[in-house]
């Protein structure tokens, strides 16, 4: 059965296949079998082809981080050492207090600032209505970091996340580097860096030794290089080396986690089980916490996941229709997913979750079905046209085989 699913691996990493995608990892985990399927193809190098790729290779999660590092933040509401989701971002960290609206620049390209009406909070950087954005997102970032140099997210200091809104908190939907400011008040609140908290209270709990955002010398010796189509959308594939810093100085909620896609997957596997890791036994999140915070809609009021992107970085991402692709009252936003209420031609059932990475890694959590899997690559820009007609392949031959 296996086979089936290693043929699609390989088929899209293979170079004869028209703008194929440099190297896959894959692999699918269910709620009664555990894992079921663990898969690699293609190379950690294009520059090198015969340097294969294999399950244990290191991948670079991007925003597949953002999950994680809610949790931690979840967790710590359960613990009441946070309070509420509607408490303020100010509460935790003093330098939101501070936080402007950026408006647009004047004639000498100085920032046109003005101050929020409405103080953000919690909830706002959990569902990303806080008014944060990233630089291959947004007009605004993207001349901000031209002039300054901020927001260089890849830096991984505290300051380059220190950026103006782009809206009123709470008023619109818009993705951005909100959880790494969710990260920041998990180290504000418990003391540790995001790294001690998460190896500590999450990945030692699941059994999960390689996740870190600090990758060690067992990283280094088997890392997959991250790519970049040298015209975007096709040309050849490039290998982009030290693009991010060996010590990270802040630990981004947004980004930074780094690993094994089998561990990865232990994390994913909690949310088939409310919660609990079913190889060790540990209580990660309590049921009803998965409940009413990760399985439910935590949108304000009013709110869709309808966003206004600007690609202005089209070496990051090309334009993403995702959320044109549903109606709008069957998309929100839960404290650590995407949810669509609406089945797709996949098998993938109503009320299923999901995210992604910017270089081209997606997983999906249904809880209806009782699977979870994910499709990983490593390759600039976001939202390629080959990376998810494997995706959609993959998972299309996952419900067949195991639903």
């Amino acid at each position: 059965m296996s086979a089936r699913l290693d043929n699609i691996l390989s088929k899209y990493t293979n170079p004869s296949f028209e703008n194929h995608v440099p190297l896959a990892i894959a692999a699918v985990v269910t709620r009664e079998n555990g894992l079921v399927y663990l898969g690699a193809a293609g190379a950690k190098d294009a520059s090198v082809p015969d340097d294969k790729v294999t399950t244990d290779t290191t991948l670079a999660f991007y925003s597949d981080t953002k999950a994680v590092a809610c949790t931690a933040l979840l967790q710590l509401l359960e613990r009441g050492q946070i309070k509420s989701i509607d408490e303020t971002v100010e509460t935790y960290i003093p330098e939101a207090k501070n936080i402007k609206i950026l408006q647009g620049f004047d004639e000498e390209d100085q920032p046109i600032l003005k101050d929020a009406t409405v103080k953000p909070t919690i909830r706002h950087l959990l569902t990303h209505t806080a008014g944060f954005s990233y630089a291959f997102f947004s007009s605004h970032y993207k001349k901000l970091l031209d002039l300054t140099g901020k927001p260089n997210i890849l830096l991984s200091s505290w300051e380059q996340f220190q950026t103006p809104l782009i809206f009123e908190p709470g008023s619109e939907w818009h993705y951005g580097v909100n959880i790494d400011w969710v990260g920041k008040i998990v180290y504000n609140v418990s003391g540790q860096t995001l790294d001690q908290f998460l190896q500590e209270n999450v990945f030692k709990q699941i059994g999960a030794p390689s996740l870190t955002f600090t990758r060690r010398p067992e990283h280094y010796a088997n890392q997959a290089e991250i790519h970049q189509r040298a015209n975007c959308t096709s040309g050849d594939l490039i290998p982009l080396k030290g693009i991010h810093p060996e010590v990270p100085e802040f630990h981004a909620g947004g980004h930074g986690l780094w690993g094994k896609l089998e561990d990865y997957m232990k994390f994913l596997e909690i949310f088939l089980h409310e919660g609990k890791c079913p190889s060790t036994g540990a209580v990660v999140l309590k049921p009803e916490t998965v409940r009413d915070y990760a399985f439910s809609n935590l949108l304000p009021k009013g709110i869709t996941c309808t966003p206004n992107f600007q690609y202005d970085q089209p070496q990051l991402s090309n334009p993403v229709d995702l959320f044109d692709l549903f109606p709008k009252d069957k998309m929100s936003w839960t404290a650590n997913f995407f949810k669509v209420d609406v089945d797709l031609p996949t098998g993938r059932s109503a009320g299923s979750l999901s995210w992604c990475g910017l270089p081209n890694l997606y997983y999906w959590i249904d809880p209806k079905k009782g699977v979870t899997g994910m499709f990983c690559t490593q390759l600039f820009p976001f939202y390629d046209k080959t990376a998810l007609e494997a995706l959609t392949e993959f998972e299309t031959e996952v419900y067949k085989q195991f639903t």
